[in-house]
């Protein structure tokens, strides 16, 4: 058996960097999925067998953060804020669904070899911790889609804001195909943007399909999706998927883009 290389086998916590649609979470000390599960206690055709009574919906997750003053992702998105407005009120009754993914650097920061990811994520924060003579941390704990993980080398989570007319939009980089399911894609945000201010109007999380987004880039939401959103006007797409490039973020090849960005 060969023996273990600690300095490129085994990762450390620190090596991830965390994003929330898009935004580098800078302050975020780590995240802690689970699986969170639905009893049914609707007999079917006279089985009560409590093994086919229990199914699994959706994850948890919960992420620890230093408080920061400025330039609060987190808060922005989760509260459907653009980070470019400089006055801002966090409305807890406005709590919206966010996507959050890691992408893990190699031992020596010179390239991706791994990334998870968490989609339709809602959050509310804890009471704050900390004593006065110690930095003020916060714990954000809600529900979302079950985690993804991948293990390839070179290979990262990427996003872009692009423009969509009459359904159709083109990403700048080239997707790599998701092995768990073979999709070029891993979340996708259709949306009613202003351009100028950064607001979304309105905006919906769609199921992706194998024809959404293709290895040429290409991206085509339906007619028929589009008839059935109730968004007045599809202009612009947020785009999560996999992407492979040298280096790691920002200096490197793999394109991040966050939610409120201006759409190419």
């Amino acid at each position: 058996m060969a023996k273990i290389d600690e300095s490129k086998q085994l990762p450390l916590l620190r090596k991830y960097q965390i994003f929330v649609n898009g935004y580098e979470i800078d302050v975020a000390t780590g995240i802690s999925p689970g699986v969170a599960s639905r009893e049914l206690n609707e007999p079917v055709y006279g089985e009560d067998n409590p093994l086919t009574q229990t199914v699994s919906d959706n994850g948890t997750m919960s992420m620890d953060v230093k408080r920061k003053s400025e330039n609060n992702y987190l808060l922005d998105n989760l509260y459907d804020v653009s980070p470019d407005i400089a006055a801002k009120g966090y409305n807890f009754d406005n709590v919206v669904k966010v996507c959050f993914w890691e992408n893990r650097q190699s031992y020596n920061n010179g390239k991706y070899i791994g990334c998870n990811f968490y989609g339709r994520v809602s959050m509310l924060p804890t009471a704050r911790t900390g004593a006065p003579n110690e930095w003020n941390g916060q714990t954000f704990t809600g529900v979302g889609d079950t985690a993804r993980s991948f293990e390839i080398d070179n290979v990262a989570i990427a996003s872009e804001k692009v423009a969509v007319a009459g359904g159709s939009g083109t990403l700048t980089d080239t997707p790599t195909v998701c092995p768990d399911d073979s999709m070029y894609a891993l979340y996708v945000v259709a949306m009613n943007y202003t351009e100028g201010t950064h607001v979304v109007e309105e905006s919906e999380i769609l199921t992706v399909t194998a024809a959404m987004v293709a290895v040429d880039k290409s991206i085509t939401i339906a007619a028929g999706d589009l008839n059935e959103l109730s968004i007045d006007d599809v202009n612009a797409a947020f785009v999560v998927y996999l992407s492979s490039g040298a280096g790691v973020y920002p200096t490197g090849d793999i394109t991040i883009e966050g939610l409120y960005a201006t759409a190419a």
